[in-house]
């Protein structure tokens, strides 16, 4: 997989992690945000968004899998994890539904790195 196409799932990644408490929270919004502008990258949040629930419907878990295996490279898969802990970290509550998405992409990756 081309490495734009890896670059851009983590945005996805970063996303689904922003919902996973059922809540897009502004400094989360505002991290991606300054993220995608910082990468020039074309993506916007809530048609994103839509199309995450149009291809995954409501399964969050499928949808988590589907970005998380997307990124394969290893430096990326390192940058991500820092990413997805600062923006867990941007509405200064992490709560546990982002603890368990960290800890499935922790478990996938390192699966992946074997």
């Amino acid at each position: 997989m081309s490495n734009k196409l890896q670059e851009e799932a983590v945005i996805s990644l970063l996303i689904l992690l922003s919902i996973s408490d059922n809540e897009l929270h502004s400094k989360e919004r505002e991290f991606i945000e300054k993220l995608i502008s910082e990468k020039n990258f074309s993506t916007d949040i809530d048609k994103e968004l839509d199309q995450i629930h149009n291809k995954f419907r409501d399964d969050f878990d499928t949808a988590s899998i589907y970005f998380i295996n997307t990124i394969q490279d290893i430096e990326l898969q390192k940058i991500s994890m820092e990413l997805m802990r600062r923006l867990a970290a941007a509405d200064l509550i992490v709560k546990d539904r982002e603890i368990k998405f960290l800890e499935l992409t922790k478990q996938i990756w390192k699966q992946d790195s074997k």
